[in-house]
């Protein structure tokens, strides 16, 4: 699966829609930062966007996974199919153990920004005894 592929594919879409980023969002009730990363394939859309997304674009899951449109004629294989969904799965999952990290980080940061300022505070404290 590639993230880039089905970014083209969100784009050219809604542009056939004649959709904004912004009104695709609205539509999805995501942000219209959201939808620009899944077109500049930063990222890809969570799996429960699967099917609101290919409802409002008015192609398949499958289509979406993939990213391409599919002729009537063509299918894809059993195999094929459950490739694209297991790689969409492990993307999800990357993209939550990615945010789950930078959740910690600026916790961290955060922790460490406040036992700063209640030592500086402390230190003002015992100067002005």
């Amino acid at each position: 699966m590639d993230k880039e592929k089905t970014g083209q594919l969100i784009t050219e879409l809604r542009k056939e829609k004649g959709l904004t980023q912004k009104q695709l969002a609205d539509i999805l009730n995501v942000t219209d930062k959201a939808v620009s990363k899944w077109e500049r394939g930063l990222s890809f859309p969570d799996i429960s966007m699967l099917e609101p997304i290919s409802e409002v674009l008015g192609v398949s899951i499958m289509e979406i996974l993939a990213g391409k449109k599919q002729d009537e004629n063509e299918a894809l294989s059993r195999e094929e199919a459950l490739k694209l969904i297991n790689d969409s799965v492990e993307l999800s999952d990357e993209e939550i153990r990615h945010k789950r990290e930078r959740s910690r980080f600026v916790i961290i940061i955060l922790i460490v920004i406040s036992l700063l300022l209640i030592s500086l505070t402390l230190n003002v404290i015992s100067l002005t005894r």
